[in-house]
């Protein structure tokens, strides 16, 4: 059996982890599709939103850690300029991932007579969710990082003079 040869991803979407527009996504769902079932699949994606929610718990409360040692930072010397930058980046991205903490409420798909076609409402519906989450969620991750690296560079500078 040859595999279907999908639309490549570009290089932006392949940074974000995600495809960004509707409808790669779609085209991503009917693949899936073509060799599981729709409640399965629901399932596996509804799963994907879960964790994502639940890494960008986990990625908040290390920010929180990361906004006190830059404080102590700003406190024992460390480049304020560098720290100033690395803590409103860190603060962008805790906004960023606070976003995917909110509660959703998913609409009815108001298909009443087809069960499969509201099925795949839903998952696309839900693949939805976990797009804009999953894209949240990297976007702070790099930014996280970038402002640990800020840290680091503000650390080192202090040390060194």
């Amino acid at each position: 059996m040859k595999p279907k040869q999908s639309k490549p991803s570009s290089l932006t979407e392949r940074a974000i982890g995600i495809p960004l527009s509707r409808a790669r996504r779609r085209q991503d769902i009917e693949e899936h599709l073509d060799y599981r079932d729709a409640k399965s699949y629901r399932a596996i994606v509804s799963e994907n939103v879960s964790h994502i929610t639940q890494k960008s718990g986990a990625l908040l409360a290390a920010q929180a850690i990361f906004l006190v040692f830059q404080s102590y930072g700003i406190d024992h010397g460390w480049s304020r300029s560098v720290v100033l930058i690395s803590m409103l980046m860190l603060m962008f991205a805790a906004l960023l991932v606070m976003s995917n903490l909110r509660s959703v409420w998913l609409p009815s798909s108001g298909v009443r007579d087809d069960q499969s076609a509201a099925e795949r409402i839903a998952i696309v519906q839900l693949a939805d969710l976990a797009s804009m989450r999953g894209a949240r969620f990297n976007i702070a991750l790099y930014l996280t990082f970038l402002s640990v690296i800020l840290m680091a560079i503000a650390a080192v500078g202090a040390a060194m003079g």
